[in-house]
């Protein structure tokens, strides 16, 4: 009995040990802290919290790690109390939270009572903490012009291949892999290769020397040779950020991108530019909310042939998945009232079909685009045409009616007159804004001609499918 009980101590000693071996002390747990392992420093930290609730630093290890590891709003009490305990770092958690919020002036209020807690406490504020007030001060300034849009779908993708969800009409061009680039092509990683219709050209991103990411672009040489991959110019790669995902309008003038450096909110936001031609491509400016958000937003793309768009984002914040929104382009930009009560939630897209007119309905659009992946995949086609029901004619034999062929010659030319135009315009508003004011007439009158245009289009669309009837 005696060598029973000896037995049965020395496994507990034992257990005890191995315990002790695998325990984490709270010094440890500090140090995982400022590692970021805010899992594993989760559970000690709310540990000693539960025998001194009151501890202010305590109290913000356990917010910041709840913040960190995705329970926001469980975050917020914690940090409430360390602040009212003195800890100089809690506003600034604070004003992160309210930053993902969308309540940006909150957001500035905290960073206030932070500044004032690092002037009592004679700390330098961190780079981290600078990036953050920056990004404030920049979301305030687009919560004031959060632009109104329609968005008529969404769909949950995943990360790796998320721009197979675009489905472009082949006069747009291609979002493609990094397969597609010439043998030896330097490239980013997760980037995507951009190619207008005609495939003679490619614009991706690669590692510049400082080992940041810019746009490149190579153009199909005589003899089907690619040149060497050149840069788009320093003015895309501006606030030391890595710029991605490019989208070459069919002007070929409109570029968008996504850029994550100073002049963004989040990690990446989407920006767009257009082409000098005398100085390569313009200042870049952010397209603002709710295109971007505090989280990465990027890969914008615009098919003028079904007038549908889409980009990327992860404010939804789902596991290895991102979301796809489409949308309806607009021709000129209109913004929500900067006193709406629900800008926030028409900021976030906490519902996006709150940005549809009332009894609208886009099933025939959606089945349209669906319509259009499949078309890409088949031969070059004289033409895209969408007809009643969701048919779509491609090809001069597709019609039983002569009267509508040739009214359909017609359509065609009206397209051609309205793409001109709007390459004109284009040219004409990017001279305008570099100091040409003597052109305001002829841009006002080209935007009138382009109105016609659109109305045209639709008459001889509309007469096309008449007749073919």
């Amino acid at each position: 009995m005696g060598n029973f009980s000896s037995r049965i101590i020395s496994v507990l000693a034992m257990l005890a040990m191995a315990g002790n071996i695998v325990a984490v002390t709270l010094n440890e747990a500090k140090q995982l802290y400022l590692d970021g392992d805010y899992e594993s420093a989760l559970p000690v930290f709310k540990k000693a919290l539960a025998s001194k609730p009151r501890d202010g630093s305590l109290n913000q290890w356990v917010g910041v790690c709840l913040m960190r590891t995705g329970h926001a709003d469980e975050a917020e009490q914690y940090l409430k109390k360390a602040q009212s305990r003195g800890i100089a770092e809690a506003p600034r958690y604070l004003a992160e939270l309210a930053f993902n919020n969308y309540s940006f002036n909150e957001a500035g209020e905290y960073f206030e009572n932070y500044d004032k807690a690092l002037l009592k406490a004679k700390k330098t504020m961190s780079d981290e903490a600078a990036g953050l007030q920056r990004k404030i001060t920049l979301a305030k300034q687009m919560f004031d012009g959060v632009e109104k849009i329609t968005i008529i779908d969404s769909v949950s993708v995943d990360r790796e291949s998320f721009f197979k969800a675009y489905r472009l009409s082949p006069e747009s061009g291609s979002l493609n892999t990094t397969e597609v680039l010439p043998s030896g092509a330097k490239y980013a990683d997760e980037t995507v290769v951009y190619m207008p219709e005609s495939k003679e050209l490619m614009m991706w991103a690669a590692l510049d020397s400082a080992n940041n990411y810019e746009l490149v672009q190579s153009a199909k040489m005589i003899g089907g040779k690619w040149e060497r991959p050149h840069s788009l110019g320093s003015s895309l790669n501006f606030g030391g950020g890595d710029s991605n995902y490019p989208f070459l309008m069919s002007d070929g003038v409109t570029l968008y991108f996504a850029n994550n450096g100073d002049g963004s909110i989040g990690g990446y936001d989407i920006f767009l530019t257009r082409r000098d031609d005398d100085n390569g491509y313009l200042n870049p400016q952010n397209i603002g909310m709710p295109f971007n958000s505090p989280y990465d937003d990027y890969m914008l793309a615009i098919d003028e042939i079904n007038g549908i768009g889409w980009w990327a984002t992860d404010r939804n914040q789902i596991e290895d998945s991102i979301t796809i929104y489409k949308f309806i382009p607009s021709e000129l930009r209109a913004n929500y009232p900067s006193d709406a009560p629900d800008l926030a939630s028409k900021a976030r897209i906490d519902n996006y079909r709150d940005t549809w007119a009332p009894g609208a309905d886009y099933t025939s659009l959606l089945e349209q685009i669906e319509e259009t992946s499949q078309v890409a995949k088949t031969k070059n086609a004289d033409f895209y045409f969408a007809m009643p029901g969701g048919k779509i004619y491609r090809y001069w034999d597709d019609f039983s009616n002569n009267q509508a062929r040739n009214l359909m010659e017609n359509y065609l030319d009206a397209v051609t007159k309205l793409n001109t135009d709007k390459r004109r315009l284009a040219v004409l508003r990017k001279k305008y804004a570099g100091g040409d004011t003597r052109l305001t007439s002829d841009i006002l009158d080209l935007e009138l001609s382009i109105e016609k245009d659109r109305l045209e289009i639709k008459r001889l669309s509309n007469a096309v499918v008449m007749a073919e009837k």
